[in-house]
């Protein structure tokens, strides 16, 4: 397996690691144990960078789970997703013929091809947790809070000991919600609003880029949210939209068919 992954220490006892630029694990470290929030595409030896940090038993938690932070899971065995998308269809999207689909062309660039992304999916254990599930690392206790929106089961991570939250893709600068199996905005937006205000006491990381956020920019996001909500009735046509144009800073991508409840 290719080495394609890089470490950032991010605190006294927090690691960011990416994929070749594609997404980003966070490995928690306790006195006890240790919990990995999400698991990448899973091109490389994920394991084998986890265990170069640290001996300690080693948890596997997901903020949601598309094939890009649940995939690597099946070099550790079992992953703890939202019960909300512990499915059959949230695994389908875990197949190893998806996921090649998720390789970046910087992926490609460095080499990495279809053949690097492991199978098994289906000898995952997925493990479903529901709102306020908490971790114990020792010394160090992890919980959950429920955001849908980018998915149904989307959730953030909240660290209490070094006061820093993990948000996955649920705020992210490009914000995806025209994926299959996303929430409206509107039932997106409640749990967008509830990060804000949690970024008054922990820093917010994000699934991608270089993973750094902030309240600024969730602010914004949620801004344009409103306005779309605003602009958009319901019972418009489907279609894929961008708001207000694409730009690689901040957008919201969306289908105008469900901006709304129905």
């Amino acid at each position: 397996m290719k080495n394609v992954y890089t470490t950032e220490k991010i605190g006294e006892r927090t690691y960011r690691i990416d994929e070749c630029g594609r997404d980003n694990c966070y490995l928690l470290l306790g006195e006890k144990s240790a919990l990995l929030i999400d698991s990448s595409i899973g091109t490389g030896n994920l394991k084998a960078v986890v265990r170069s940090i640290t001996s300690l038993p080693v948890t596997v938690a997901a903020t949601h789970a598309h094939g890009d932070h649940t995939g690597g899971a099946i070099q550790f065995g079992s992953v703890w997703v939202h019960k909300d998308e512990c499915s059959l269809k949230f695994k389908m999207l875990n197949l190893k013929k998806v996921r090649a689909d998720l390789i970046s062309n910087r992926m490609k660039k460095e080499g990495v091809t279809k053949k690097d992304v492991r199978g098994g999916v289906f000898k995952t254990k997925w493990l479903p947790f529901e709102e306020g599930k908490t971790f114990d690392l020792g010394s160090r206790t992890v919980r959950t809070v429920h955001t849908p929106g980018h998915s149904p089961g989307s959730v953030v991570f909240l660290d209490e000991g070094e006061k820093k939250m993990f948000t996955g893709d649920n705020v992210c600068a490009v914000l995806l919600m025209k994926v299959i199996y996303a929430t409206s905005l509107e039932k997106w937006l409640p749990g967008a609003e509830r990060t804000l205000d949690l970024c008054r006491e922990y820093t917010p990381w994000g699934g991608h880029a270089d993973g750094r956020q902030s309240a600024e920019l969730i602010e914004k996001i949620i801004d344009y949210a409103k306005e779309i909500l605003k602009k958009y009735p319901k019972n418009q046509k489907s279609g894929k939209l961008t708001y207000p144009s694409f730009s690689p800073e901040v957008c919201v991508i969306f289908n105008p068919a469900a901006v709304h409840e129905k």
